[in-house]
């Protein structure tokens, strides 16, 4: 299922696609990583649902006579801070795993992992 370096994950519709051959990790390394990002995979999953929604909140609001300024700013918000909050949690196991030079190289491909 999952090819551990050429590492491909979906999330409904989304297709997640993360090449980390750069990082050349070690066994013990590619099983924690695996483990990271198939529990990535299912938050991520609950996001899409959750984003999904509320962007229909957003709809919602737009569609009535008198636009909520605030309502909207809020659930625009919500969603913004679950995409940050999830983004974070993943990139502080992988950190944790990492080295200091995998570090650094993984550190020029953080907005591969931004959660949109």
């Amino acid at each position: 299922m999952l090819v551990l370096c050429n590492l491909t994950l979906f999330a409904k519709e989304n297709h997640i696609y993360k090449n980390l051959d750069f990082l050349n990790l070690d066994k013990n390394q590619q099983e924690k990583l695996k483990k990271i990002l198939i529990s990535h995979k299912k938050r991520y999953e609950k996001f899409y649902v959750f984003k999904q929604e509320e962007e229909k909140k957003l709809q919602e609001l737009i569609k009535q006579d008198h636009f909520d300024e605030e309502k909207y700013e809020d659930i625009a918000e919500e969603i913004e801070e679950e995409a940050v909050e999830l983004e974070v949690k993943t990139l502080k196991k992988i950190h944790k795993i990492l080295t200091k030079e995998q570090r650094e190289k993984f550190s020029h491909y953080l907005q591969e992992w931004k959660v949109e």
